[in-house]
C-alpha cells in the first residue's frame, strides 16, 4: 500500500509541518518554529520575559543579560540568553524559578549600580523599562556602596548634544547597544558606536559630531532608559500629564505611517488638552516600529499662531473675520457669477471624504465632465537616506494621492511622478478662469509654487480667488474669501497610502474657533448652489461612497486580504494596532469584527 492509501474507516494522515517543534513553557506545552528565540516563542504564549537589548527588529546580542531563564539540558537545569538561544524539540523551558529571580535581581542590581537617581527628572520617567524591572524584578535593597561613575557631569549637565533633535545622558546609558544596531541595521549608517573599555566604555559618535539622520527620533523610542531624549520633548510633560493618547495615522508623506497623538491635559487646567508628542504605533504592513522626524516633529503647526479660526473676507485691502452666514452666500454668488468659468484646486492632504463632496459639488455646479476642472497637487522632496535603509521616507509629500487617484481624478504618474499644473496655470494666465476654489487641508506650503495664482490674482486676470486652508498662508492672505478648515488631527477621514493601503485618521483634538471640517464646507457650499448632498455625517458620504462602487483593500492581523464595503456594519472605520508583545490587534469597525469579503492570501 502506497504512504497515500488508507484503509476503509481510517483517517488518512494530516501532513506535518517540518519546521513544527514541540516545547515547554512552565510547564504548559506549546508549538514553536524551528530556529525561533525563546524569547519569541514565550512572548506569543503570553509568558513575558524581561529584556532590555532584544528588539524584534534588530539582530540579538544578549548585552544587558537581563532575559536569561532555565533550560532543562542533559547535566541538569541551566542558566541561557533566551533571546540568544533557538528553541528545541522537546525543550523545557522555565522563566519564574528561584535561580532565575536570583540572576534577574543580579543583573538589576548591577545596572542600578551607576544609575543615577534622575527619575524625577528624566524624561522617560514613568515609561520606563528600568524603572519598571527594578520594581517588578529587581532586589529590595542595593549592596553598591560607592561613588557613582561620572561622564560628563552631575544631574542635567550631564546631558550633552546628540545631534540637531537629540541629547545624549551617557551617566544612565546601560550599553544595551539598541541605539548602535538601529543605526547600522534600520537607519542604514551606523553613525553611533560604543568607545573605550570595561566601565569607561560609551556610546558616542565620531569626533562628538552627534547624529543626523531623519530617523532620529526613533533612537528615544529603543532607547530602554533615559539617556537618548529629544529636544523637542524636553522637559514639556509626563505620562501621567498626558491622560489621553489618539490613535492616528501621519499625514506628512504618502507612507502614512500609524501614530499615537499625545495629548496634555487635566481636568483642572481650562486652557484644555493640547497635543504634546507623537510617537509610532506598531503597524506590520505600513510602517512596523518607526516613524520619521518630519512625521514626529512636524506637527507644530496645528496648533500654531497661523491657525485659521474664522471665515474671512476682503474689505479693501485686508481681510475681515465674518460669521459663516454672511460668507456663504459670498461664495454662492461669486461661484455663480462665474459660470462655467470655475476651477478647483486640491491638495493631495485632502481626505478621501473631501475628494469625494468636492466632485459632488464640481458636477453640480459645472456638469458631467467636472472632474477635468479639478486639479490635484502635492509636493515632493527627496530626503537624504542611504540605499541601504530599512525604512525609507517617501519622496511624495501628501498622504492621498492614491485616493484621489481611485476617486477619478487626473493625477498622472501619481506618487511616482509631479502633479500636472499645466493646464490649469494656462487656463489661470489667459484669463478663462473666473473664479479659483483652492482646498488646502495641509501644512503652509503643501501646494507647492503658487506664485502663478499670486502673479494672476495682483494683475486683476483671475477675479475671484476663494482659498479654503487650515492656517493663513501666503495664498490665504491674497484671497477674497478665506474659509478655515481642519487638519489631519482634527478629522475622521480616510487615506490610501502609496502602497494601496486604506487608513483613517482619528479626531485627536478640537478644531479651532470655528473651523469646520472641509468635507463639511464643501457641502454647504453646494447646498447654498441648489446641488442637494445629504451628508450630514462622515458615515453618510461613505454610503455614497459604497453605492458609487469604491471599495479598498484592508489587510487582517490574521494575513487575509479583504475588501471594506461600508454599507456592512458600523460605518466609521479604525485601523488599529497595539503591540502587547509584538502582534498586532484585529481590525475593527467601531469595535464590531470587520465583514471582508475574502479575495485571497
Amino acid at each position: 500500500m502506497s504512504t497515500t492509501e488508507t484503509n476503509a474507516g481510517e483517517t488518512p494522515d494530516m501532513p506535518v509541518d517540518p519546521n513544527a517543534v514541540s516545547i515547554t513553557i512552565n510547564g504548559r506545552t506549546v508549538a514553536a518554529r524551528k530556529g525561533e528565540l525563546i524569547i519569541n516563542a514565550a512572548d506569543r504564549e503570553g509568558e513575558f520575559i524581561p529584556r532590555f537589548c532584544y528588539h524584534p527588529r534588530m539582530s540579538p546580542v544578549g548585552m544587558c543579560r537581563q532575559c536569561m531563564v532555565e533550560v532543562e539540558g542533559p547535566r541538569g537545569p541551566m542558566m541561557v540568553v533566551s533571546c540568544m538561544t533557538p528553541v528545541a524539540d522537546g525543550q523545557v523551558v522555565r522563566t519564574e524559578t528561584e535561580q532565575v529571580k536570583r540572576a534577574q535581581e543580579g543583573m538589576i542590581e548591577l545596572l542600578l549600580a551607576n544609575h543615577p537617581l534622575d527619575c524625577p527628572v528624566c524624561d522617560k520617567g514613568g515609561e520606563c523599562p528600568l524603572q519598571d524591572f527594578s520594581y517588578q524584578f529587581g532586589p529590595a535593597n542595593s549592596r553598591m556602596d560607592f561613588p557613582r561613575r561620572v561622564f560628563d557631569g552631575e544631574g542635567v549637565k550631564a546631558d550633552v548634544d546628540f545631534g540637531p533633535t537629540l541629547m545624549l545622558n551617557r551617566n544612565r546609558c546601560i550599553l544595551c547597544t539598541r541605539c548602535v544596531r538601529f543605526m547600522k541595521e534600520v537607519d542604514g549608517d551606523a553613525q553611533i558606536g560604543v568607545i573605550d573599555r570595561g566601565c569607561g566604555s560609551e556610546i558616542a559618535t565620531f569626533s562628538e559630531e552627534g547624529v543626523r539622520t531623519v530617523l532620529s527620533g526613533n533612537l528615544m523610542d529603543v532607547c530602554p532608559v533615559g539617556a537618548i531624549t529629544t529636544r523637542d520633548y524636553r522637559f514639556k510633560s509626563r505620562p501621567w500629564d498626558n491622560p489621553n493618547v489618539v490613535d492616528t495615522i501621519c499625514t506628512g508623506c504618502s507612507k502614512g505611517c500609524s501614530v499615537s497623538a499625545w495629548l496634555k491635559a487635566k481636568p483642572e487646567w481650562a486652557k484644555g488638552s493640547h497635543l504634546i508628542r507623537m510617537t509610532p504605533r506598531y503597524n506590520p504592513d505600513v510602517n512596523g516600529y518607526w516613524m520619521c522626524d518630519i512625521g514626529r516633529f512636524g506637527y507644530h503647526w496645528v496648533e500654531g499662531d497661523t491657525r485659521l479660526r474664522r471665515p474671512m473676507l476682503r474689505s479693501g485691502a485686508s481681510l475681515e473675520p465674518a460669521a459663516w452666514h454672511d460668507v456663504e452666500p459670498k461664495v454662492r454668488d461669486g461661484l455663480r457669477a462665474a459660470g462655467s468659468a470655475v476651477a478647483f484646486l486640491a491638495s493631495a492632504h485632502a481626505s478621501t471624504e473631501d475628494f469625494f463632496v468636492l466632485g459632488q459639488l464640481a458636477e453640480g455646479l459645472l456638469g458631467a465632465d467636472a472632474r477635468g476642472a479639478v486639479t490635484v497637487t502635492w509636493t515632493s522632496s527627496v530626503k537624504e537616506q542611504p540605499q541601504r535603509a530599512k525604512f525609507q521616507v517617501p519622496v511624495t509629500d501628501a498622504p492621498n494621492v492614491n485616493g484621489a487617484r481611485d476617486l477619478g481624478y487626473d493625477v498622472g504618474a501619481g506618487n511616482q511622478g509631479a502633479p500636472n499644473l499645466s493646464a490649469l496655470r494656462d487656463a489661470v494666465g489667459a484669463g478663462r478662469v473666473k473664479a479659483l476654489y483652492v482646498v488646502s487641508p495641509g501644512p503652509d506650503g503643501s501646494l507647492g509654487d503658487v506664485a502663478w495664482i499670486l502673479a494672476a490674482k495682483r494683475s486683476g486676470t483671475l477675479p475671484l480667488l476663494i482659498v479654503q486652508s487650515t492656517v493663513m498662508t501666503e495664498l490665504a492672505a491674497a484671497a477674497d474669501i478665506v474659509l478655515p478648515g481642519t487638519s489631519y488631527v482634527e478629522k475622521d477621514g480616510l487615506f490610501t497610502n502609496d502602497q494601496g493601503h486604506v487608513q483613517a485618521t482619528s479626531p485627536s483634538v478640537p478644531p479651532p474657533g470655528e473651523a469646520r471640517d472641509d468635507w463639511q464646507i464643501l457641502a454647504n457650499v453646494a447646498s447654498s448652489l441648489g446641488i442637494a448632498l445629504s451628508f450630514a455625517t462622515v458615515a453618510d458620504i461613505r454610503k455614497a461612497l459604497t453605492s458609487a462602487g469604491w471599495k479598498e483593500k484592508v489587510t487582517t492581523d490574521d494575513g487575509m486580504i479583504g475588501l471594506i464595503d461600508f454599507e456592512k456594519g458600523e460605518q466609521t472605520i479604525s485601523l488599529k494596532y497595539v503591540d502587547p508583545g509584538f502582534i498586532p490587534a484585529e481590525v475593527t469597525i467601531n469595535g464590531s469584527g470587520v465583514e471582508l469579503e475574502k479575495v485571497g492570501k
